[in-house]
């Protein structure tokens, strides 16, 4: 039951990190802003937070596919399936544990990038 549990809020997480990787391109085509509107990536699946990142710290958490930001307090919904690794005061970074970090990488749409 656990692994469900975990599984479903990697998809849902992972769901937010492909949406939030349409945004950045786009940002880059316009001319890269200083900072940018990405979508929350926590579990809640209907959240609607928006959180500020400057393209270079939305970089330093894509350097790592179990890693995600999200907003104040949204950490809380990713329950045992998340660990906090940095409160930047703004947002928090996240990281997946157990099965969770397991689906989140293998759902990783940068993964073929490294190839």
């Amino acid at each position: 039951m656990a692994d469900r549990t975990e599984e479903r809020i990697a998809r849902n997480d992972a769901a937010f990190r492909a949406a939030n990787e349409r945004i950045r391109g786009r940002a880059e085509e316009v001319g890269g802003p200083s900072r940018i509107p990405f979508l929350c990536e926590c579990a809640w699946e209907d959240c609607t937070e928006i959180v500020w990142l400057s393209p270079e710290a939305y970089e330093e958490v894509r350097r790592d596919p179990r890693r995600f930001f999200n907003a104040p307090g949204h950490d809380r919904a990713g329950g045992s399936a998340v660990e906090v690794v940095q409160d930047k005061g703004t947002y928090v970074i996240v990281e997946k544990q157990g099965h969770a970090a397991e689906v989140v990488e293998a759902l990783d749409p940068r993964k073929e990038d490294d190839a």
